[in-house]
């Protein structure tokens, strides 16, 4: 029974891992983009960091989905819950979402202030 149990978890997990890591259902790889603009909410938990940004172009605002890693990989990069807050100013560059959505994952993140913290 246990034999049966570990053969059928050993087949899922390949499954469930492919699913949550679908980089391309979600990103166009073959379109880099940047957008620039406020913090409004920093979503700090697993499976993926994201920052939601408020753009402003001339016609009208968007709010955008950045994507980052996750809380292990951030911090082995030095990064916390504090690095990036709401009310902060970045321009964001990476692989844009598919079919017109408004996300981007996280290649470069740089401060208004022309630091970057990527």
């Amino acid at each position: 029974m246990r034999l049966i149990a570990a053969m059928l978890a050993s087949f899922c997990l390949p499954i469930a891992t492919s699913a949550h890591h679908a980089f391309s259902a979600n990103y166009d790889v073959d379109k880099i983009g940047t957008v620039e603009g406020i913090v409004e909410e920093v979503f700090w938990a697993n499976p993926h960091v994201h920052y939601y940004i408020r753009v402003t172009t001339e016609d009208r605002e968007e709010l955008w989905d950045v994507e980052d890693a996750n809380l292990n990989s951030m911090a082995s990069r030095g990064w916390n819950r504090n690095t990036i807050s709401a009310g902060d100013e970045i321009r964001v560059t990476g692989r844009v979402g598919r079919d017109g959505k408004r996300r981007i994952w996280a290649g470069e993140i740089v401060r208004a202030d022309g630091r970057p913290l990527k």
